[in-house]
């Protein structure tokens, strides 16, 4: 498990605007929040200009989080279904050009309800085969991440067992601990992961509602969490995804103290 920070933490800024100074405090992991503000991933200028400085930095670890905008995975709706993996599978086409490893895609759209909860497990099992194959042919893992409540998705073990089923080797799941935490699911659940975890998204909140407070700030039991990763032998990213208001360096300072406290690597020589 080693520490990343997602790019969410400094919109509305552009994504190479604070990519150094995460770079000089010793972060070997980045996760690229593609969006036409920050990074339009549909620009091949800027993605050319994100690859580059991501590799004359020297990250280790890249993974990508897809716009919403791509639309909805697990649509009954056909047609719509395959617009959706068009524009996914840009995505990927956009996350191989600067080196990422893994692209995290919601199950739905960001107003997909808990209806037609069965058509929408057969369609997001259906979208994920046709995404497997594309991403597997760009050396691409995809994640899906659970959703909080009451968005389809929301139950990350019911998530976790439809992605196992595939048995697909670059498919897993994110685990959003915010979202999980908020659902009443964490930390008993995580006993009941596996191998298919590709990546978690860190943030805190008070319990109520998904506040993406950086992680110490909040009541999420954090030592017990990462625990349980560490039990799971969970070796992937950890993205630290928080926005609170504030400036960015304040957010950084405080998440290079939280992963210090916890001892997550990736980390290199601190600067506090």
């Amino acid at each position: 498990m080693y520490l990343s920070i997602s790019s969410y933490s400094w919109l509305p800024s552009s994504f190479l605007g604070k990519l150094r100074l995460v770079h000089e405090q010793g972060i070997e992991g980045v996760e690229i929040f593609a969006t036409p503000r920050h990074l339009d991933i549909n620009n091949p200028e800027e993605i050319q200009q994100a690859g580059i400085m991501i590799r004359d930095l020297g990250f280790r670890y890249v993974t990508m989080h897809a716009p919403s905008s791509v639309g909805d995975l697990s649509s009954p709706d056909e047609s719509l279904r395959e617009e959706t993996i068009l524009a996914c599978q840009r995505t990927l086409d956009a996350a191989m050009l600067v080196g990422a490893s893994l692209v995290t895609f919601h199950p739905s759209s960001i107003e997909g309800e808990m209806t037609q909860s069965k058509e929408r497990w057969i369609s997001l099992q259906e979208s994920l085969r046709d995404l497997s194959g594309y991403g597997e042919d760009r050396d691409l893992n995809v994640a899906i991440e659970n959703f909080p409540k009451p968005l389809f998705g929301c139950d990350p073990r019911e998530l976790y067992h439809q992605i196992s089923s595939l048995n697909l080797p670059n498919v897993g799941m994110c685990l959003d601990i915010g979202h999980a935490f908020v659902g009443g699911h964490l930390p008993a659940v995580l006993a009941e992961f596996g191998e298919k975890i590709f990546s978690v998204h860190a943030s805190d909140n008070r319990g109520r509602v998904d506040e993406h407070m950086t992680p110490g700030q909040g009541v999420v039991p954090w030592e017990e969490i990462i625990t349980g990763l560490r039990q799971l032998e969970f070796r992937g990213p950890f993205v630290v995804e928080v926005r609170d208001g504030r400036r960015f360096e304040l957010i950084l300072h405080d998440i290079i103290g939280f992963a210090d406290k916890m001892g997550l690597s990736g980390v290199g020589q601190l600067s506090h």
